[in-house]
């Protein structure tokens, strides 16, 4: 590993803070899984994936039974997060539960609430559906009656809660209970309470105080995410109104694309990629792709599409996944589908209803090194090539028993993946190509509270997209030996070959310094 080389100073008039640019290359193992849907929200790991498991199939780190529940699992800090429905006090009960990521070994677990599900459920394998939100020491988990915890990961302990049932009176559950995870960005969380005119909140991740609430958009299953659209940084809400972009800090509402979403379940998480907004739902509602553009302070979604009640588009829970300009995901056609969708002609470019060894069913789909996988229903994990022409399949392994409806996670090199009953780590590692020397610049933005990080390759080259998760940045008050680096929170998205974050402004007396470097995590 190559010790950071600090190259130039830049010091912006004003602020009274200096940065340091830091050109580092150095070796990557992997990356935390610690929230829905992965680091960054859009269920993709840049890690890569070894493919040759016909000759190598992937190697059983731990595998092991587990209490029911459709919850994911989220990693971080060397533990596993996951829900589950067990018994406690002779009656059934919602449980937060960690695992040692290493061996699978339970190191605690937290009860939560009543395990109640009466809209039908799935019988004697029914459970929670929400998946824990991992920041430093501290897990967030929103259960299935809108009680919101936050407990440490060290021991399970409740540090706070909020119960927005008994907190405003009159706050009703939708049918098959909340689904949704809590969306953590820097130092607020935010969650659809589902209360009457202020179903929309941020609430302080220390103390889970009420930062901002407002709006009547009835919740549905799919839960919120945070994207840079048409530049701006925003959080995007599914609602029963349909897609809704607020900012971060203050919750004002930045554009609205209204349509009416299935009120049985709504549970995909909409879809941000290159300013296209994709939202689905299931029992025939069909799903909507708009663009949103920017004209000054206005934001507006224009040219929309409706692909109609048509179960070719659709999705049911299983959120897709976005490379290259396509949509790959599990639509509803022939009793579930594997289909390629294509933002920008807004239709299928091919759809097929047998994926590895059989029908996909209620699977799931997350993108892992450039590559697609699939958790089937079945429980068998299907490697897939994105390819907008064809299906083309690269693997396949039979990973768990039970029904799959969880989505999978991956982290450090290795596929975590759960049933209703089962529970599996499988190490599925490659050897990672270092990234070049990078170099930053830094621009004070025009509101001069935020700078504009751009982090691009040395030698000129275009960085690949796959690179936004191997980065961090970090900050120190001095250059001395002593000084430590702190983590900043920051969100990188990739265009044209660059990496770009924006990161809140600190004013201080005390020169500050800021270095980027390839993320690097012990084995």
């Amino acid at each position: 590993m190559r010790s950071p080389v600090m190259q130039s100073l830049l010091s912006l008039s004003g602020t009274g803070i200096l940065f340091a640019v830091a050109y580092l290359a150095s070796t990557v193992w992997g990356a935390d899984w610690p929230q829905y849907r992965g680091l960054n929200h859009d269920g993709s790991s840049s890690e890569l994936i070894r493919t040759n498991w016909a000759q190598k199939p992937p190697t059983i780190v731990w595998k092991k039974s587990i209490n029911p529940a459709w919850s994911s699992i989220t990693l971080a800090g060397g533990k596993a997060f996951t829900q589950g429905n067990r018994l406690f006090m002779n009656a059934s009960s919602e449980f937060c539960i960690a695992l040692d990521a290493g061996t699978g070994a339970e190191l605690w677990a937290t009860f939560l609430d009543a395990a109640s599900y009466p809209d039908g459920g799935t019988g004697s394998t029914d459970g929670p559906r929400s998946t824990p939100s991992v920041d430093g020491e501290f897990v967030y988990v929103y259960n299935s009656y809108l009680r919101l915890f936050c407990l440490r990961t060290s021991n399970g302990a409740v540090v706070w809660s909020r119960d927005f049932i008994n907190e405003f009176p009159g706050t009703k559950v939708i049918p098959w209970q909340n689904a949704a995870s809590p969306l953590i960005v820097g130092d607020l969380i935010y969650v659809n309470s589902n209360v009457a005119n202020q179903t929309l909140m941020a609430l302080r991740k220390s103390d889970g105080v009420t930062v901002w609430k407002g709006q009547t958009d009835t919740m549905t299953h799919a839960t919120p995410v945070y994207a840079t659209i048409a530049g701006t940084p925003q959080v995007v809400f599914q609602t029963l109104k349909g897609l809704v972009g607020v900012t971060p800090s203050t919750g004002a509402v930045l554009w609205r694309y209204n349509f009416t979403p299935s009120s049985t379940s709504t549970a995909s998480t909409p879809i941000i990629a290159d300013d296209y907004i994709y939202g689905s739902c299931a029992y025939a509602k069909g799903a909507w792709t708009a663009r949103v553009t920017r004209s000054g302070s206005t934001f507006s979604a224009g040219q929309a599409n409706y692909t109609g009640a048509n179960s070719a588009y659709q999705n049911h829970w299983a959120t897709p996944v976005h490379h290259g300009g396509y949509l790959y995901g599990i639509v509803e056609k022939s009793s579930h589908s594997l289909a390629c969708f294509s933002l920008e002609g807004r239709t299928n470019r091919w759809i097929t209803s047998t994926v590895g060894s059989g029908s996909p069913g209620f699977a799931s789909i997350i993108k892992v090194g450039g590559k697609l996988l699939v958790l089937r229903e079945s429980g068998e994990l299907v490697l897939i090539e994105p390819n907008p022409t064809n299906y083309t399949e690269i693997a396949r392994y039979q990973a768990l028993s039970g029904t799959s409806w969880n989505h999978p996670a991956f982290s450090n090199g290795r596929i975590y993946a759960r049933s209703n009953n089962q529970i599996v780590a499988l190490d599925v590692a490659a050897a990672p190509l270092p990234l070049p020397i990078l170099k930053m610049n830094v621009d004070l933005l025009p509101s001069k509270t935020h700078l504009r990080i751009q982090v691009v390759a040395q030698n000129g080259l275009p960085l690949d997209p796959e690179a936004v998760g191997r980065i961090e940045l970090s900050s120190t008050t001095g250059l001395a030996g002593t000084n430590q680096w702190t983590p900043l929170d920051s969100i990188f998205t990739s265009n044209d070959g660059k990496l770009q974050s924006e990161v809140p402004l600190v004013l201080s007396a005390t020169n500050r310094f800021i270095r980027v470097r390839e993320r690097i995590i012990t084995p």
